[in-house]
């Protein structure tokens, strides 16, 4: 909970992680730098055994190890954020397609599909790229305006068993797609996530200014490096943390054609 609060609070989900990784980071580093080479316990460090760079490897391979389960797991919910959105789009698409063959009725049918997609864009997107909890169910008294609308119309005994059907799924589709976006837009544990490999960052950094307890240039010279590496792969990772920020972001694209869909078929009418 207080991850999420900092991270809402200090926007740090939409620009990402870079610049609290960075101050953490420094911290450490000058911590780190003023123990081992000018604090009074400096001279009981230089005056052990030397530890040996291979130890090196141990907290950096952890590191390593958690950034690349972190980006698979980053790139599956990109993967399933756009089937969502595929799916959601198509649900709106066949709604549409269906509303010239149901008359008058169709004419209200199809305000309810605009009337959900304007929401969803208008609305819930920014709330989704936010992760603004509170107001994440943005679109849906749209939505429940559709259901209502496919229901009465799902009711008539005149209307085709066929159509009829063909709206239901839709509906149902729908929403479970729905569910699935905004599921994986405000997923509430994954920035626990993120502790774990910046802890380790922290312990590599401090193992770089062990192993280098003799040469204090080459200890500030590894350091800084070490922590370009680690804001470059942090940058790219949390920046595309959800699947609606980022360069890789997912769009409203989808959403936008299923509006052109229905302003075409008003237009053949």
């Amino acid at each position: 909970m207080l991850a999420e609060w900092i991270i809402y609070h200090f926007n740090l989900q939409e620009h990402g992680y870079t610049w609290a990784v960075l101050a953490a980071l420094l911290l450490f580093f000058c911590a780190t730098y003023w123990l081992l080479n000018t604090s009074s316990a400096s001279q009981w460090f230089k005056a052990s055994e030397d530890v040996v760079p291979p130890f090196l490897a141990l907290p950096a391979i952890m590191f390593a190890l958690f950034m690349s389960s972190l980006a698979t797991d980053i790139w599956q919910k990109h993967y399933d954020a756009k089937q969502a959105l595929i799916r959601e789009a198509a649900a709106l698409r066949s709604i549409i397609l269906l509303t010239p063959n149901l008359g008058e009725r169709g004419s209200g049918l199809s305000q309810s599909a605009e009337n959900y997609i304007n929401a969803v864009v208008d609305r819930e997107w920014q709330t989704m790229a936010l992760k603004n909890h509170p107001n994440q169910e943005g679109a849906l008294p749209e939505l429940e305006a559709l259901d209502f609308n496919i229901a009465k119309i799902g009711s008539d005994p005149a209307l085709p068993q066929y159509t009829a059907l063909r709206l239901n799924d839709a509906l149902e589709m729908l929403r479970l797609s729905r569910q699935q976006r905004l599921a994986l837009a405000h997923d509430g544990i994954s920035a626990s996530k993120w502790a774990s490999p910046i802890m380790l960052a922290v312990i590599t950094l401090v193992t770089i200014g062990v192993v280098h307890i003799r040469r204090p240039r080459a200890m500030l010279i590894s350091m800084m490096l070490t922590i370009i590496c680690v804001l470059a792969t942090m940058q790219l990772l949390s920046q595309n943390r959800s699947p609606y920020i980022g360069t890789a972001a997912v769009t409203q694209e989808p959403l936008y054609d299923a509006k052109k869909l229905l302003d075409n078929i008003r237009a053949l009418k």
